[in-house]
């Protein structure tokens, strides 16, 4: 089954800014698929980027899950999509613009909620009418809001904290 993975454990200012900004306790989000293979974009590390790795991770007490319902053949588009993404740069210029909203509103977004989204939308089909610019507490509130009974949470530890 396919899972959204959204981060909320310890972080540095550039990840407790995000979670201020954005209204929530996460600050980072992955797709991952049920071959373990996983999506994302990130902005620091070995793996600057948009990335798909199969190292079948095991995300550890600081990460909430989201179950999406979907079909292998749905999963299947979805993945064949992300395979378009890869490699694409971390758009730092479009989290910053992210963050400040007047700013050029018309470039392509390649952080990692923005990728998600366009990979649920273009081959899922899910959430059309939400924006490309969305923050990973923005698609979280997405699922809550339309698909309440797919969210799950990791069992034996303690609630998402709003800042660290």
């Amino acid at each position: 089954m396919m899972k959204l993975m959204f981060y909320y454990g310890p972080g540095n200012r550039i990840t407790k800014a995000i979670r201020l900004l954005t209204g929530g306790p996460y600050s980072h989000v992955e797709l991952q698929f049920t071959d373990g293979c996983r999506f994302f974009s990130s902005g620091h590390g070995e793996h600057t980027g948009c990335h798909m790795i199969c190292d079948r991770k095991v995300y550890d007490r600081y990460w909430d899950q989201v179950l999406i319902p979907a079909t292998r053949e749905q999963e299947k588009a979805a993945q064949k999509h992300t395979f378009h993404l890869i490699g694409l740069p971390f758009d730092f210029g479009g989290m910053a613009r992210f963050l400040i909203p007047f700013v050029d509103r018309n470039r392509r977004r390649s952080y990692c909620s923005s990728l998600v989204l366009e990979v649920l939308q273009k081959s899922l089909r899910m959430f059309p009418q939400a924006g490309l610019r969305i923050s990973p507490n923005g698609l979280h509130r997405l699922f809550l809001a339309d698909h309440p009974l797919v969210i799950a949470t990791v069992p034996d530890r303690e609630p998402p904290h709003q800042t660290e």
